[in-house]
């Protein structure tokens, strides 16, 4: 019999309410309730309805309140009807076996791949939850919060603001520059922040049309149309494209987590930070993928080929794009808002270790 069990160091989370997961079960992995809340669905053909407006949020803690939203999440993500046995008999359909057996072999060469990187397949909220909340933060990381907010350089301290209370930051971190120089080679982009939508990425039960117009190439376009015109396919898009704010703040807490467990004598060296950056942008562009629309419709061995056969291009069109777009010359934008001097021969200070306060 072949063992199509998880391998609990990938740290997957159910994609239907979030819980661990506990295995592949109808096309997909799930958890152990979602399995079960499915197969009983299916099996004796259940018939619900939502008291509310069909588009309740589905958790850990509030899964079992609505049956209704959970079976048309359980079906959205990609759990097939096909697969519950109509016999009520123990396991699904042989006939994807094979498909577990590919998507199981490419979470194993992420692991492989991430791990070769000296990265751990942490959650990201396992990780911020961990950081030190007494830390001193470098002049490099002050400008970088600066620039998220539109703000001008500022070469003393500041108060904790917004992003301190950020859902990815636990607590407010001290801004207190360190007694070292500016650095050389060193810029913030300022500008780069105008590509972000202007409030937050919407979710699909809590935005309107105006809250999507936010990217900068869209303000000219907002100004003679109303968001009547703007055709319905285009606002489900813009509605999967991820909050450049959050990707920011994701990747920075990571690196800032990654410096934080390192001694003294310990420093990223360019490639090695360069690394790091480009593995967390393909996390986001995974996960971008992952939610569009017309990609959740394929099969899932579809979407592992298409990701298998295409992250590389995906990795190095939104590093041109952005180079392009928001750039400078003689200079690279990162992914992180900093803008970085080609001549800096080495870049790895701008994540000095963290002193204590």
């Amino acid at each position: 019999m072949v063992n199509y069990s998880y391998d609990e160091d990938l740290e997957e989370l159910c994609p239907v309410c979030g819980d661990k997961v506990s295995g592949y079960h109808y096309g997909l992995l799930t958890c152990e309730s979602c399995k079960g809340f499915f197969k009983r669905t299916v099996q004796n053909n259940k018939r619900y309805t939502c008291i509310e407006n069909q588009s309740c949020q589905i958790d850990k803690t509030q899964r079992k309140r609505c049956p209704y939203c959970r079976f048309q999440k359980c079906l959205s993500v990609g759990m097939k009807l096909e697969a519950v046995r109509a016999d009520r008999m123990r396991g699904g359909r042989n006939k994807f076996g094979p498909m577990y057996k590919r998507d199981r072999a490419l979470k194993q060469q992420k692991k492989a791949l991430i791990r070769a990187n000296g990265l751990k397949l942490e959650a990201m909220t396992q990780v911020i939850q961990a950081m030190p909340t007494d830390l001193t933060i470098s002049s490099a990381i002050q400008n970088i919060h600066s620039a998220s907010k539109g703000l001008p350089l500022n070469h003393t301290a500041l108060p904790p603001t917004d992003y301190d209370r950020s859902p990815f930051v636990t607590s407010p971190i001290s801004m207190t520059m360190p007694p070292h120089g500016s650095l050389q080679g060193y810029q913030t982009y300022g500008h780069f922040p105008s590509r972000a939508i202007k409030s937050e990425y919407p979710d699909p039960y809590t935005s309107s049309p105006e809250s999507i117009m936010g990217y900068s190439y869209m303000d000219g376009y907002h100004q003679t149309s109303s968001p009547a015109s703007i055709p319905h396919l285009i606002l489900e898009l813009l509605k999967c494209e991820p909050d450049e704010p959050q990707v920011q703040a994701k990747i920075m807490a990571y690196l800032q987590q990654e410096q934080a467990n390192r001694s003294k004598h310990e420093k990223l060296n360019t490639f090695g930070l360069m690394c790091k950056m480009a593995d967390q942008t393909l996390f986001s562009i995974v996960e971008w993928a992952r939610s569009s629309i017309f990609f959740r419709e394929l099969k899932v061995d579809d979407q592992m080929k298409l990701l298998q056969n295409c992250w590389s291009e995906l990795l190095i069109l939104d590093h041109i794009y952005r180079q392009v777009v928001h750039g400078k010359e003689g200079s690279i934008l990162l992914i992180t808002g900093q803008q970085v001097s080609l001549q800096t021969e080495y870049f790895g200070f701008i994540f000095k270790p963290f002193s204590k306060v």
